[in-house]
């Protein structure tokens, strides 16, 4: 829940401030009341709540046992997994969502073989809600979008992808002699040029609503509850966030793993907290092979949802903004020194949005919008590389926008 005392009235100010010493006093009443009757039988416990999620969308975990993971896992990362349980018998099972198998695993090695321990049961449960899961984002952001509800804070960023994948050709499309030192003067270029086209990227019109850090790198903007966001969250100038439908995304197959990208999957993730007895300790199991053991009741429950995006523009601009080439293109005279770019075709790769929520409450908490793309310039090297003379570029550059969104609390009565 957060609450920017920016954006506090002055009567707003003294009323919270007249809460918190009502608050205050509530509390030193309560204290002298604990310790009047403390010697009369004690305080009743008072027990964590277990939550639930407001909105079914049929997220599932997968359930593994510790026998099966034992045979994949690196004993630091099975240590974890099951670290608040005591006896550690090949039965024992766990529950993970596939967001957490993604961000604790999908860079390792042995990703593949977890997924292979899977069930075809689960794995069809997991891909059934595809359709709910795209609605409940599309119906979410649509209306923060539309009514403003929510306060905003975003950035925008854009990189270039250095490395093997910058080529350089000739109009043949031969590979030119040269290619590391033509790199090299081409990541020296792009850094030069992508300060000012941060700059067109977010857009800064208004420059009361951007705090500019001094390494002039990222930018950070806020709006006023209910705002008109039409210019704020993509597509920019659209009254609606999003017309995506299941068309319009992206599932492949990962022919060396066998591991089918997912188009769209909803995650939840739980906090836990331990449960408590009449006594106000942790209460414990009491029968089975799991006396002993502390009881945990969830308090906090996390939805992620991620959407994949065909490489195609007209999906792409369901979504997401796609700025006009001119535009792009004034922003790289910045550093003619070294090469001027005469003309590009931009080419799409799969565009990701991964989106958080509160699942208790369905608030969404933030959204970001990962722009792949791949350039293919026609450029004339300057200066000291002009023996090179024209030849074409064709690198790979995501730009990556995030919003998070802040939630009004309402006030205290008088």
């Amino acid at each position: 829940m957060n609450i920017d005392m920016a954006y506090f009235t002055e009567r707003g100010k003294y009323k919270m401030k007249k809460n918190v010493m009502r608050i205050l006093s509530i509390a030193m009443i309560v204290a002298i009341m604990v310790a009047t009757f403390a010697g009369c039988g004690g305080s009743e416990v008072v027990r964590p709540t277990a939550v639930t999620t407001m909105t079914d969308l049929k997220d599932v975990s997968f359930t593994f046992t510790y026998g099966e993971l034992k045979e994949v896992l690196p004993g630091d990362q099975l240590a974890t997994l099951y670290e608040n349980t005591n006896k550690k018998t090949d039965d024992r099972e766990v529950s993970l969502s596939y967001y957490e198998l993604v961000s604790k695993f999908g860079d390792k090695e042995y990703f593949p073989q977890i997924i292979a321990l899977i069930s075809e049961e689960e794995w069809t449960a997991f891909t059934a809600n595809q359709q709910e899961a795209l609605d409940y984002f599309n119906a979410k952001i649509n209306e923060i979008k539309s009514t403003g509800i929510a306060r905003v804070s975003y950035y925008e960023n854009f990189w270039i992808n250095h490395g093997d994948n910058v080529k350089f050709m000739n109009e043949n499309g031969e590979l030119v002699e040269g290619q590391d030192e033509l790199k090299a003067a081409f990541r020296l270029y792009s850094d030069f040029a992508l300060k000012d086209i941060g700059k067109y990227l977010m857009n800064i019109s208004n420059e009361e609503k951007y705090q500019v850090k001094e390494d002039d790198e990222d930018k950070l903007v806020a709006t006023a509850f209910n705002e008109d966001l039409t210019n704020i969250i993509y597509p920019l100038g659209e009254k609606t966030a999003s017309t995506l439908s299941l068309a319009d995304l992206y599932t492949d197959k990962n022919e060396e793993t066998g591991i089918v990208t997912q188009p769209v999957y909803t995650s939840l993730v739980y906090t836990y907290v331990h449960d408590l007895d009449e006594d106000g300790n942790n209460a414990e199991y009491t029968e089975g092979n799991l006396e002993g053991e502390y009881i945990f009741v969830p308090s906090e429950i996390y939805r992620t949802i991620n959407i994949a995006v065909k490489p195609e523009e007209a999906s792409v601009k369901k979504a997401f903004t796609i700025r006009e080439k001119e535009g792009i293109l004034e922003q790289f005279k910045v550093a003619e020194s070294y090469l001027k770019v005469n003309s590009f075709e931009i080419a799409f790769n799969p565009c990701k949005i991964s989106a958080g929520f509160n699942a208790v409450n369905d608030q969404m908490t933030y959204a970001t919008y990962e722009k792949n793309m791949v350039i293919t310039a026609n450029v004339t090297f300057t200066g000291e590389l002009a023996k090179y003379g024209t030849v074409i570029v064709e690198f790979p550059c995501t730009s990556s926008l995030t919003y998070n969104f802040g939630w009004q609390v309402a006030e205290n009565a008088e």
